[in-house]
């Protein structure tokens, strides 16, 4: 789909159950061929307090991913409508007034879009999954976090069971598909895989700002609290990644709030409303940047490959490899963050972790490994990006044009997180300075002759 600038694009999705045939005037994705659901793994999901709630959540956040990767972005602007019409087993439920103000906070204000979202009655309840729950239930003391490739998930993770109280922590996995948790009695770990995948049909997706990410993630979190009886969930998110997206924003984009306490407030709030259960997301390194996570991390008695072989890249694969071998880009605002965290952390990595092994090059396409061949200016456009808002996030405590700026988020913080005005301000100004000392020792190392020096100049 074309959009042209000044547009508002739309799309109109209805969700159908196998064999129900296709709704007219909306386009239809059937559960079981665009939602797909692995039985077994959804299995892995199942504990006393299963209900056919759990399910319809699941459709829900499939059916929401669908429509956020399948209508694309107008090229000067942000917003798009988005109609979607989904099967539940409980109409009454689903259309409560709590229910529906809570998702459409929410979705809005994470994803920047207009959504009107309509339930129907499904023809046939979703039957038993099946063999008896391996889950203990109602054990408060246990945390639900989720766990990926990620530096911030594998750091926290190991802070968290440093004590020696690994049984405390349930982890889900939202990255990559590998096993590498703990099994019992030679069982796969619960929650160990996502239990759909959303596939797009004869077309690939339009979309890849996928903002519904953080929707999807968070709420798979909010589930396995409620399935196991428990209330806290970590997020692993350090300040720089949780705060940076919404204090400094793109031109026309919308501010990123994919792990900002400002959105799990409202997800909390949905979980409530769905479930009639509390949980609470929490950031214990909100106020720490990702250097000073790295670094505790490091102290710890871990293999050095536990931090080495983490992956924060955001490129897709197939612009990812050097001589058939995968790497991290190197240069995207998240790649630029790890090299950022590791400098401050006083960590080396091999080169080879990198397709842009030489950030001291002083000259963009000099910098990437031997024998790449696939440079663009897109990519390069996407690395000045990507440093631009490491730099702009160093400037914000010291610049008297962004000081409203900065209380006002401040303010807003302090509101969610239950601290004064004053607390929440001198916590965000804290996280700045930090990121601001670390930023410029790294420029610094780099060199005047720097490629990514002369961005900035």
């Amino acid at each position: 789909m074309k959009v042209l600038q000044g547009e508002c694009p739309g799309i109109r999705v209805a969700v159908v159950e196998q064999g129900a045939g296709s709704m007219p005037s909306w386009q239809t994705i059937e559960i079981d061929s665009t939602i797909v659901f692995t039985m077994e793994d959804l299995d892995d999901y199942r504990t006393k307090n299963w209900d056919n709630r759990i399910y319809d959540v699941m459709v829900l956040i499939a059916a929401v991913e669908f429509c956020d990767k399948s209508c694309k972005r107008p090229a000067w602007g942000w917003m798009r409508r988005i109609e979607l019409h989904l099967p539940v087993h409980d109409v009454d439920h689903w259309e409560t007034p709590q229910v529906g103000s809570a998702l459409m906070s929410a979705l809005k204000f994470l994803t920047g879009d207009e959504w009107q979202i309509s339930f129907y009655k499904r023809r046939s309840p979703m039957e038993d999954i099946g063999r008896q729950s391996r889950l203990e239930f109602g054990d408060p003391s246990k945390v639900v976090t989720p766990f990926s490739d990620g530096l911030d998930s594998r750091a926290v993770t190991a802070m968290m069971t440093a004590g020696g109280r690994s049984d405390r922590l349930i982890r889900v996995r939202v990255g990559a598909k590998t096993d590498d948790r703990p099994r019992t009695e030679h069982r796969k770990a619960p929650f160990l895989t996502i239990p759909f995948k959303v596939k797009s049909g004869d077309r690939p997706f339009a979309e890849s700002t996928v903002r519904s990410r953080g929707f999807k993630f968070t709420l798979l979190s909010g589930i396995a609290a409620y399935l196991l009886g428990t209330h806290d969930i970590v997020m692993p998110e350090s300040g720089q990644g949780a705060l940076g997206p919404s204090l400094v924003q793109t031109s026309h984009g919308y501010e990123d709030y994919r792990n900002h306490p400002l959105f799990f407030g409202r997800m909390e709030r949905l979980v409530a409303a769905i479930f009639n259960y509390q949980v609470s997301y929490r950031l214990p390194r909100l106020w720490k940047t990702k250097g000073q996570t790295l670094g505790e991390f490091a102290a710890l008695p871990v293999n050095p490959d536990e931090w080495v072989k983490t992956r924060s890249c955001w490129q897709q694969n197939r612009n990812s490899s050097v001589d058939g071998k995968r790497r991290q880009c190197g240069i995207c605002a998240a790649c630029m963050l790890r090299r950022l965290s590791f400098h401050a952390a006083g960590l080396e990595e091999p080169k080879e972790n990198y397709i842009w092994e030489d950030l001291r090059a002083g000259d963009f396409a000099k910098g990437a490994a031997p024998g790449f061949n696939k440079i663009t200016g897109a990519m390069e456009h996407y690395a000045i990006a990507g440093t631009l808002h490491l730099d702009h996030l160093a400037d914000l405590r010291s610049s008297p044009v962004h000081r409203k700026r900065v209380a006002r988020h401040a303010w807003f913080l302090s509101q969610e997180l239950g601290m004064t005005p004053a607390e929440g301000e001198d916590d965000l100004l804290g996280l700045l300075q930090q990121h601001e000392v670390e930023w410029k020792a790294f420029m610094k190392d780099l060199g005047p002759k720097s490629f990514v020096a002369q961005w900035l100049v």
